[in-house]
């Protein structure tokens, strides 16, 4: 009897009968790529889940799941998932006290861990009596097939499939409850407002416990029989000889990422000889005077440049978790490869909406997906409140804590605490966290992602954070930014110039491209100090600011709630 389409089991149903010999894992161990079929992925996820049972688990028992990226994370939560139990995926990057703290909260009786893991969490284990079994991933993926038939679990679409704890970057984090009906809803609209097919090959380079990557960078993919191949790091020449070695075609990322990748690019251009620069300026030049037409010729005129830097395959990136800059998804498309940037919370499966391929608007975050319902909160004169969503993605609660859930989910609407609006086109434009927002003596309401995407334009800085700077005696808020300078790209110029800028000279650059970066903003929003931090900002795994440990450093702001 085939499962529920709105069960994850449908996923591991379709990927038997519809795709058993498609390449759904791949990654690079010992110089060869090591590959996983649809039908290995099945085979092994039954053993697992089959597994599971013998230890005496029971449907509704969350298992904890804790690895780097790696095909056999993706095959243990199938197996988990499938088989009854509810998925709590953890961040790598957490400390082993707060690995503890999830894996109490959240009551797992089980948890698959890999081997880097493994000491830890059963040292957790030993304090944390309801955690009964810590299993190896390793020896779980190489179980075999079970000497018995095995059945996947007759899940109802209400069932909870996964517990996921936010990241925290404003404070403490929140279990949040996904049941099979979010998770699928989500799915199956991804698959439909992202063109990707069979024979796609997604590059996983997002922790895969963040649900961006598990549900548009592992479950779609396997869903619409694409491949997915796991990327060793981070750095960008692993990403790149990764793409061009498996010939990769799509790839999620977060704006970071994206940033850093069209910085090296330009880098690379400027170090050619001057006749190479200007053929490059040229073709520049022609690609922008035809966009003004309507004519997209980055595709052609840019094909070669593609082809040497490694993206010769790429069809698109999918851009998420936080703001890209608009110069970046321009500078890609105009070399030939767009960037479909996107919105979601982890409260809404993830995805909202995303930019269409046919028609992306490169200062939104596109239009929702099917079955999204956006709407905007109490907006003002210019058209933006609080962005508040409907829809089958959007969460059950958060676990164990109902005056939370009270607050976000009123009347089958999640609020979500971000303001932007919808325009005539009905795409969304997000102006920032209403909790970010810096509310000026005048009333003036100023939100610090709005003047950050000006300010970090500027090759001279590498990233930046703008914070209200509260007077103390009066209580006025003016705006204060903190600038990392890019030290990478001032080396560089100090090689071209010969003269080397000492620290004094650094500053003032530094304080200088940020009033000219906010020269076109209202005088109100402009920032009124420049602070210079050596060290980048603390972030989370996806690659965002925890901007709370910033307020709670700032001796001028007001304490986190």
């Amino acid at each position: 009897m085939a499962s529920s389409p709105h069960c994850v089991q449908f996923l591991l149903e379709k990927l038997e009968t519809d795709f058993p010999d498609i390449v759904a894992f791949r990654i690079k161990r010992d110089g060869a790529y090591f590959e996983m079929s649809g039908r290995d992925v099945v085979m092994r996820a039954k053993a697992i889940g089959e597994h599971l049972r013998s230890q005496g688990l029971q449907p509704g028992d969350r298992v904890g799941l804790l690895s780097e990226n790696r095909p056999e994370w993706g095959v243990s939560y199938l197996a988990i998932v499938c088989h009854g139990f509810t998925a709590v995926p953890l961040d790598r990057l957490l400390k082993s006290q707060e690995i503890r703290n999830i894996l109490e909260d959240s009551g797992a009786a089980a948890a698959i861990v890999s081997n880097e893991f493994l000491g830890d969490v059963q040292t957790i284990a030993s304090e944390l009596p309801v955690l009964r079994h810590v299993l190896p991933m390793d020896e779980m993926v190489d179980v075999g097939t079970p000497d018995i038939e095995t059945s996947l679990h007759n899940a109802d679409p209400e069932d909870l499939a996964a517990l996921i704890y936010t990241s925290g970057t404003t404070g403490q984090p929140k279990g949040v409850m996904l049941s099979h009906r979010n998770i699928m809803s989500n799915v199956d609209a991804c698959r439909q407002s992202i063109s990707f097919t069979r024979g796609d090959n997604f590059l996983s380079v997002l922790p895969l416990h963040h649900t961006f990557e598990c549900t548009a960078g592992f479950l779609s993919p396997l869903y619409g029989g694409a491949s997915v191949t796991y990327v060793g790091s981070l750095k960008s020449r692993d990403i790149i000889d990764t793409m061009k070695e498996t010939s990769a075609t799509i790839m999620l990322g977060v704006p970071l990422l994206y940033e850093k990748m069209y910085a090296g690019i330009m880098r690379a251009v400027r170090s050619k000889p001057s006749n190479v620069q200007r053929i490059f300026n040229l073709c520049m030049g022609l690609v922008k005077g035809a966009q003004k037409v309507g004519l997209q010729l980055g595709g052609t005129i840019f094909k070669g440049l593609r082809e040497k830097g490694g993206f010769g395959t790429v069809r698109f990136f999918v851009s998420g978790a936080a703001a890209l800059p608009v110069e970046v998804s321009e500078g890609f498309e105009r070399l030939g490869i767009r960037i479909l940037q996107g919105y979601g919370l982890t409260e809404t499966s993830p995805v909202v909406s995303v930019n269409r391929f046919d028609a992306p608007k490169n200062d939104t975050v596109g239009p929702p997906i099917p079955g999204v319902d956006i709407r905007i909160e109490s907006p003002d004169e210019t058209g933006v409140g609080e962005i508040v969503i409907r829809g089958d993605n959007v969460m059950q609660g958060y676990y164990k804590n109902q005056k939370a859930t009270d607050e976000i989910l009123r009347d089958g609407w999640l609020y979500t605490g971000d303001s932007g609006l919808v325009d005539g086109d009905g795409h969304l434009h997000i102006s920032g966290r209403i909790k970010n927002v810096i509310v000026t003596r005048a009333g003036k309401n100023i939100y610090p992602e709005e003047v950050e995407g000006e300010i970090v334009q500027s090759s001279y800085i590498a990233e930046i954070l703008v914070l209200a700077d509260v007077n103390d005696s009066s209580g006025d808020e003016t705006v204060k930014a903190i600038a990392v300078p890019d030290y990478e790209y001032l080396e560089e110029e100090e090689k071209s110039t010969g003269q080397k800028r000492t620290d004094q000279e650094i500053e003032k650059k530094i304080k200088d491209e940020v009033k000219e970066r906010c020269s076109n903003l209202a005088d109100y929003k402009r920032p009124k100090t420049v602070e210079i931090r050596k060290e980048e900002f603390p972030k989370t795994s996806t690659r965002k600011i925890k901007r709370f440990l910033l307020k709670q450093d700032s001796p001028s702001s007001p304490s986190s709630s």
